[in-house]
């Protein structure tokens, strides 16, 4: 997804995307422990990178939203004063030379299956090596790819858009009704998707629509492997949730630990 289609999300983003159970405390554990720099890819709104700079961790956020980025950018002043400093950084995660190298890259709430190609997701993980310290970790997550694996919406062919669920909006006497409809391309292992965002007033009143399209790639956990030794990865682990329980044919999410 470019950086434009993301600018749609961005005043709805915290209300729709709360991210995984245990995912946030993950990351953000796993920054504490290693001590040093830490680089997020594809921070948003600062779910993750700003706990992470509330923990005492400095990190960098790189997006590209320059909403999602104004976003997070407003909630840290709101916040304040962090014991970690957190700097932001608007660029691709397929092209950026920050000139500076990490203990830790994390790419959390399945940031790596917007690269659509084998090109843009070697091109990402060569930048993520070469930002890497000697002995640095890099930790990705994103869905156990393949049929059986996937959310089942996503095995039927395209029908009418459903109703995901209505949300309160905060400070506003209006509801966000968000439809979805989604399918899949088996072989080429795409994810289409189109959701609808209504902003209503009252029972039926829509006062405000915003449709936003996403398409994103999976991949099964040896094509995953793969990437990461072909970037010049060692893989350390694969968990299956982020309690690090073990990847089973049950796993749905598969977190990849690596270190350079």
């Amino acid at each position: 997804m470019n950086g434009s289609e993301y600018d749609l999300w961005a005043d709805y983003y915290d209300i729709i995307h709360t991210g995984i159970p245990g995912e946030a405390e993950f990351y953000v554990g796993q920054a504490v422990r290693l001590g040093g720099q830490t680089l997020e890819l594809g921070c948003g709104t600062g779910r993750i990178c700003i706990p992470m700079a509330m923990s005492g961790v400095d990190v960098v956020g790189l997006d590209n939203s320059k909403a999602m980025l104004a976003h997070c950018r407003r909630k840290k002043r709101l916040i304040g004063k962090t014991p970690g400093r957190l700097e932001l950084v608007h660029g691709d995660m397929r092209g950026f030379g920050l000139k500076r190298e990490f203990d830790l890259v994390a790419m959390p709430y399945r940031t790596f299956m917007h690269l659509l190609t084998a090109e843009d997701q070697q091109a990402c993980l060569n930048h993520v090596h070469r930002h890497l310290r000697s002995g640095g970790t890099f930790i990705l997550n994103l869905w156990v790819g393949n049929s059986l694996r996937l959310p089942k919406r996503f095995m039927k062919e395209k029908k009418p858009a459903v109703l995901e669920r209505r949300y309160a909006l905060p400070g506003k006497q209006t509801e966000l009704a968000h439809f979805v409809t989604s399918w899949c391309e088996p072989k080429q292992q795409i994810i289409q998707e189109t959701h609808i965002l209504h902003e209503v007033k009252g029972k039926n009143e829509v006062i405000r629509t915003t449709t936003i399209p996403m398409r994103r790639a999976w991949l099964t956990p040896e094509q995953m492997r793969q990437l990461l030794m072909v970037s010049g990865f060692r893989v350390e682990a694969v968990f299956g949730d982020f309690d690090c329980g073990s990847l089973t044919d049950e796993s749905t999410e598969m977190i990849w630990i690596a270190t350079k």
